[in-house]
């Protein structure tokens, strides 16, 4: 997993490529961390590199949600592959995550209230 940290519109960005599970969630729990560590409590995940999604992976995106809710935050899935959409959307977790298909998009629903 390569995780690569960069703004888009003032917004904080960790963009993901390979397979995000077990073995890899730390590197991206790390760089969440690092993103909230500043103050900055509105982040875009980029997935549009993400190849593969396990259990793990779903449950540190919940717990991830959740920490940046707890500082009047939250997150936006941009650009997943169509499995992991359809595997959020199955668990009715499309309600928890805003998932679009740009960043363009991702940072206008993270500045709207």
């Amino acid at each position: 997993m390569k995780v690569t940290r960069s703004e888009h519109d003032g917004i904080p960005v960790l963009k993901l490529d390979g397979d995000f599970d077990s073995f890899e969630t730390e590197v991206v729990r790390e760089g969440f961390e690092a993103i909230v560590a500043q103050g900055k409590h509105r982040v875009i995940f980029d997935l549009s590199g993400v190849s593969f999604a396990n259990s793990t992976t779903i449950a540190y995106l919940i717990t991830a949600q959740k920490r940046a809710g707890e500082m009047g935050g939250r997150l936006v899935l941009a650009r997943p592959r169509d499995f992991l959409r359809k595997t959020l959307s199955t668990l009715g977790l499309d309600a928890v995550f805003p998932m679009v298909e740009t960043l363009d998009a991702a940072a206008t629903a993270l500045k709207s209230p």
